[in-house]
C-alpha cells in the first residue's frame, strides 16, 4: 500500500481564514495541535456535500458556522490534541498505518441529524448505516488494531470503541431531529493522516496518504 509522508513545515503558521472562528475553550487553547486519521471527501463528493449543506441550512434555518468545503471528512482515529506538534508521533502513526491492508469500498450517507454536546454549537452531520458504512467501519477497526499493536497509547482502548461514521457539515445551536436525505455516495480510494492547528484556516495539512487495494474492490 504505497504512502506519502510529509513533515517539513508543519510547525509553520498556516494561513488564516477570512471567516470568523468561535473562541476555543481554555483547555483546548493549551493543546492546539491535532493529529488524526480521516477519509477526506474527494472534490466531487465535497461539491455534492456542499450543495446538500446549503439546502439543509436553508431548510432548517440554521445559524452558526460551516465546515470549510476542503475540510469535509469522516474521522477514523484521533491521536488527540497536543501542546506541541510531535514528529515522532506522526512517524509512528504513519508506519502503523502502512500495515493496513484493505480494499476500496463504497460509502453511502443518507441521514441528517444533530449530535448533542455538553456546550457550544452542535455538529450537524450526515450519517449512514448498514452496508452504507460497513467498509468504513472495517477500515476503522483495521487501523485501530494496527495502531494498538505498533505502540499502545495510554488513551487507546484495547478494543476499538463503537463509533458513528459521520461527516460534519455545520455547527449550530439548533437541535435537528434525524431524517432521511438524498444519499451522498462515493467510492473511498484511500485515507489520510491529517494535521490541524487550532484556529488555522485553509485545508488540513496532509502528512500521509494510503491508497486502498482496488484489485480487491467489490
Amino acid at each position: 500500500m504505497p504512502h506519502q509522508l510529509s513533515l517539513p513545515g508543519v510547525e509553520a503558521a498556516e494561513p488564516r481564514s477570512s471567516r470568523p472562528h468561535p473562541q476555543p475553550a481554555p483547555e483546548r487553547r493549551a493543546r492546539p495541535h491535532h493529529l488524526f486519521f480521516a477519509v477526506l471527501a474527494d472534490p466531487a463528493t465535497a461539491w455534492c456535500a456542499d450543495r446538500m449543506r446549503r439546502d439543509l441550512v436553508a431548510r432548517h434555518q440554521l445559524t452558526g458556522s460551516e465546515v470549510r468545503t476542503e475540510r469535509l471528512h469522516l474521522t477514523l482515529v484521533s491521536l488527540d490534541w497536543h501542546a506541541e506538534f510531535s514528529p515522532a508521533l506522526a512517524l509512528w502513526a504513519a508506519r502503523a498505518a502502512s500495515g493496513v491492508d484493505m480494499p476500496a469500498f463504497n460509502m453511502r450517507l443518507d441521514r441528517f441529524l444533530s449530535f448533542h454536546r455538553r456546550r457550544g454549537n452542535r455538529p450537524q452531520v450526515l450519517c449512514g448505516e448498514g452496508e452504507g458504512v460497513a467498509g468504513f467501519l472495517a477500515l476503522y477497526q483495521a487501523l485501530h488494531e494496527a495502531l494498538q499493536a505498533a505502540w499502545p497509547l495510554p488513551h487507546f482502548a484495547r478494543s476499538a470503541p463503537v463509533i458513528t461514521p459521520h461527516m460534519t457539515l455545520y455547527y449550530s445551536p439548533r437541535d435537528v431531529p434525524e431524517h432521511p436525505v438524498e444519499p451522498l455516495c462515493w467510492t473511498v480510494h484511500g485515507f489520510q493522516l491529517l494535521y490541524n492547528r487550532l484556529g488555522s484556516g485553509g485545508a488540513y495539512q496532509v502528512l500521509g496518504r494510503w491508497r486502498l487495494d482496488h484489485h480487491r474492490f467489490h
